[in-house]
C-alpha cells in the first residue's frame, strides 16, 4: 500500500486537536507537527506549562503561543495562525479543528470530553481504553447520530489487531486464534537460571527443563505458570483492550473469561493459540486471548504485539512460507500472522487521516457491547474502602479483571471494572465476589460515565423478564 496516494492531497491540512499531551500523545505531537497533510494548533490540558513547553519543543515562539480563556479570544488567535492553549475543554472544541484526539487515561473525564466533542461536532480519536471499555458503542452511536466519526487509535492494540485481523480475512485465510502479547516480557537468562520482568529479577532452578514445550503443551504452560508465580501474569489494560476488541468483532470470544495467558515463546504462539484438535489450548476457533512473552536476554521482545493464528489448509503455501520465515507451529497445522509491537502516538497519525480524510473509522462502524471487563476482589474488602485506579496501568487495588458478556448494571450481576473508580464500598466484599453496583455508595448524580453507561444499557441491552 502506498500512502503517498491513499489519502487525498489537500491545500488546507487537516486541523487537529489533542487533549492531554503526555504519555502516548506526546509522540502523536511531535511527530504530527511535521506532517505537512495536519496542522496541530490546539492542546488542551490542565497543566499549561507543560502545553507551552510542547509548543516550544517543536520550535514554537512563545510570543505565537495563546492561552486562551474565552471564545473570541482563541476564534481570532486560531485565524491569526496561532497555536492555542486551553484547560477549559468546552470552550476548545468551539475553535474550527476538524477531528481531536482524547487521551488522558482518566476514565471519566475521557467520556466527559469525547462527549463534548461529538456534541460540537467534532470528530474522536480515543485513546483511552479506560473509558472505552465502558461506554464505547454508546459514544460511536451518538457521533453517527450528531455527522461525526468516533474511532480507536491506530498505535494502540485494539484498532491495531482488528486492522490485522481484516487484513488476513480479507486475505483469504481461515483464523482460528487473535490476541496480542502483554505489555512486559518474561526475559530468560540461562546463565543464571533466572527470569527478570520488569526490572525483578528472580532465581528459577530448573527453568531449562520447560524452555521447550515438549510433546505436552498444556502441561508445559501450566508448569511455567507455576514456577513464576511470583510474577503477575494477567494485566488490567490486556483484558480491557481485548474487550473492546470484541466489540467491534463479533465472531471472536474469549475461551475462558480469566484468558489463557500462556506464558510462552513468540515462536509457540502457532502451535498454542490455537484449538485443542489442532493441538492448541482452546476449546474452539475463532478465540481472543493473551500472550506472556518469555524470551532470553538476546532475543527481539514481543510486548504490546498482536497475533493472528491461522490455519495451514493448503500445504505447498504454507511450505513455501514457512521457508519465508513465517512460524509455523510443530504439527504444520497452524501458522501465526503478527504484529511486533505498537508505536503509540505517531501511528496513531493513521487513524486522523482515516477520520478526516476518508471519513472511515480504523475499528468498527457500529460496535456493540458484548463483553465487559468486570471488577473481581482477590482478597477480602471492608466497608469503607475507597476504590481508585492509579499507576500507569490504572488498576484498582484489591480487584482483579475478567471478561464477562455485557450485562445492565441495574441487573446487580456485575460492574464494569472503571465505573467503580473514585467510588466507595457500602458493604464489604468477600475475595472471589464479583463487584457490583448495589456494593457501592451511590455515584455523584454528575457523573458523565455512569450516565452513559445507563444510557448505554437502555440502547443496546434489554433488562432480563
Amino acid at each position: 500500500m502506498n500512502y503517498d496516494l491513499l489519502f487525498p492531497k489537500s491545500e488546507q491540512p487537516l486541523e487537529l486537536a489533542i487533549i492531554g499531551v503526555g504519555g502516548f500523545n506526546h509522540s502523536l505531537f511531535t511527530y504530527g507537527v511535521r506532517n505537512k497533510k495536519l496542522s496541530i494548533r490546539v492542546l488542551c490540558g490542565r497543566n499549561i506549562q507543560r502545553c507551552i513547553d510542547a509548543y516550544r519543543s517543536v520550535g514554537v515562539d512563545s510570543r505565537d503561543i495563546i492561552h486562551c480563556t474565552d471564545k473570541q479570544t482563541g476564534l481570532e488567535a486560531f485565524a491569526a495562525g496561532k497555536s492555542l492553549i486551553f484547560d477549559d475543554i468546552d470552550l476548545a472544541m468551539e475553535m474550527p479543528f476538524d477531528v481531536v484526539v482524547e487521551g488522558t487515561g482518566n476514565p471519566e473525564a475521557s467520556a466527559s470530553y469525547a462527549l463534548c466533542a461529538i456534541q460540537h461536532r467534532k470528530h474522536v480519536i480515543a485513546v483511552t481504553k479506560e473509558s472505552d471499555s465502558v461506554v464505547g458503542p454508546l459514544l460511536s452511536k451518538k457521533a453517527r447520530e450528531n455527522g461525526v466519526i468516533y474511532s480507536l487509535a491506530e498505535g494502540d492494540q485494539p484498532s491495531l489487531l482488528i486492522g490485522l485481523v481484516t487484513w488476513v480475512r480479507n486475505a483469504g485465510l481461515t483464523i482460528l486464534g487473535i490476541g496480542k502479547a502483554s505489555e512486559y516480557d518474561f526475559i530468560y537468562d540461562s546463565a543464571e537460571s533466572s527470569i527478570e520482568v520488569l526490572g525483578r529479577k528472580e532465581h528459577i532452578p530448573h527453568f531449562a527443563e520447560v524452555w521447550d514445550l515438549g510433546d505436552d503443551y498444556e502441561k508445559t504452560v501450566q508448569k511455567r505458570s507455576e514456577m513464576l508465580d511470583m510474577f503477575g501474569q494477567r494485566a488490567i489494560p490486556d483484558l480491557a483492550e481485548m474487550s473492546i476488541v470484541c466489540n467491534h468483532l463479533p465472531e471472536f470470544d474469549p475461551d475462558i473469561e480469566a484468558f489463557h495467558y500462556p506464558i510462552a515463546r513468540t515462536l509457540e504462539v502457532a502451535d498454542l493459540m490455537c484449538p485443542k484438535d489442532r493441538g492448541g489450548l482452546f476449546s474452539g476457533k475463532c478465540k481472543i486471548d493473551v500472550f506472556n512473552c518469555l524470551r532470553r536476554t538476546d532475543e527481539q521482545s514481543m510486548e504490546g504485539g498482536e497475533f493472528v493464528v491461522v490455519a495451514c489448509d493448503d500445504e505447498q503455501t504454507w511450505q513455501v512460507l514457512k521457508g519465508k520465515g513465517v512460524p509455523v507451529s510443530r504439527n504444520g497445522k497452524t501458522a501465526m500472522i503478527y504484529y511486533p509491537a505498537h508505536y503509540l502516538g505517531f501511528e496513531a497519525l493513521y487513524s486522523v487521516f482515516s477520520v478526516g480524510m476518508l471519513g472511515l473509522p480504523t475499528g468498527a462502524e457500529a460496535p456493540t457491547p458484548r463483553y465487559d471487563l468486570v471488577a473481581r476482589a482477590n482478597r477480602d474488602m471492608q466497608r469503607g474502602t475507597q476504590l481508585k485506579a492509579v499507576g500507569h496501568h490504572h488498576v484498582i487495588e484489591g480487584f482483579d479483571g475478567i471478561l464477562r458478556p455485557a450485562a445492565r448494571i441495574d441487573a446487580q450481576g456485575q460492574l464494569p471494572y472503571y465505573l467503580a473508580d473514585g467510588m466507595t464500598l457500602k458493604k464489604d466484599v468477600k475475595a472471589g465476589e464479583l463487584l457490583t453496583a448495589d456494593m457501592l455508595e451511590k455515584p455523584v448524580k454528575d457523573s458523565i460515565l455512569w450516565s452513559l453507561r445507563r444510557e448505554q444499557d437502555t440502547a443496546f441491552l434489554s433488562p432480563k423478564p
